[in-house]
């Protein structure tokens, strides 16, 4: 699993689509959100399951036949105690609790110890910057729209990156761009600049331009990662028979197998109609076999 205790900023999901990237055998979970898991089933298809249960998403891709997956976030979930996080430690640390939501025992001013628990510092262990093939030469006039958590930090990246922002536009995290917005980004003629989160839920107009951003990771990190993916996946097929060699050959065509047998399961992953009212199972039904 991987998380943070501040929202917003952190480049989460960002990680989450590199460690997939890296270790195609896994399974991503992920809540319907609307940008993040849209944008994560645009690049991962059928390997990524989506409810705003941890437990039901994983029941979801454990019956398409995964053995191991990732979900993106879930750091205050008890319910997910007993499954290795990867916490993304931001330098400042929340200032309120405003900077910590969802709250819960794992994720608070002052929260509770995790069993299993790999920090990734950032600015140190991960280091992050905006793709410069999407962006303008600097110097250029833009408009800047995003709707994420920390609004800041995007627009101080572009003015860092040598651009002009004429107009900027924030919206609350994951929220749709108003139809009204998008009207007068068609209306104005210049290059507006948005986050790949926001692009992925928007019919945009000509005049935007999605901008991705790039994680550089330290090799103690990379080593760190890889090793418990690798540890977590050969137990997890160990115990229910697989075999190493069996999670060699699913690497080879988890993507196919995911598309044809999870269509059906994966139609209720964002639906409205699934409630919050379905009952928990125990934590250690996970069985430690999520990151």
């Amino acid at each position: 699993m991987v998380g943070s205790l501040r929202a917003g900023g952190s480049c989460k999901t960002d990680l989450v689509a590199w460690i997939a990237d890296r270790h195609p055998h896994l399974a991503i979970l992920v809540h319907p959100t609307g940008d993040e898991d849209t944008m994560l089933r645009e690049r991962f298809g059928g390997r990524v399951f989506v409810h705003r249960d941890w437990l039901l998403a994983w029941e979801m891709a454990r019956r398409t036949g995964f053995v191991v997956g990732i979900c993106d976030g879930g750091l205050q979930d008890p319910a997910l105690e007993t499954c290795p996080a990867l916490h993304l430690v931001h330098p400042e640390g929340p200032r309120d609790t405003s900077d910590i939501l969802p709250f819960g025992a794992f994720r608070a001013l002052h929260p509770l110890p995790r069993k299993l628990e790999h920090q990734l510092l950032l600015g140190v262990d991960i280091k992050t910057c905006l793709d410069p093939a999407d962006l303008p030469p600097p110097g250029t006039a833009v408009g800047a729209a995003c709707s994420v958590a920390r609004p800041e930090i995007f627009f101080r990246e572009l003015e860092e990156a040598g651009l002009q922002l004429l107009e900027r536009a924030a919206l609350p995290d994951h929220a749709r761009f108003p139809a009204k917005l998008l009207q007068h980004m068609s209306d104005e003629n210049r290059l507006w600049l948005v986050t790949a989160k926001d692009a992925s839920r928007a019919s945009l107009p000509p005049q935007a331009r999605p901008v991705r951003r790039i994680l550089e990771i330290s090799s103690d990190s990379v080593q760190a990662i890889d090793d418990l993916v690798h540890h977590l996946a050969r137990r997890a097929g160990l115990e229910r028979g697989l075999g190493v060699r069996a999670l060699d050959l699913a690497d080879q065509t988890r993507n196919q197998v995911a598309g044809q047998s999870s269509a059906k399961l994966s139609t209720k992953c964002d639906s409205s109609r699934v409630g919050n009212g379905i009952p928990r199972r125990a934590p250690h039904r996970i069985q430690g076999v999520q990151v």
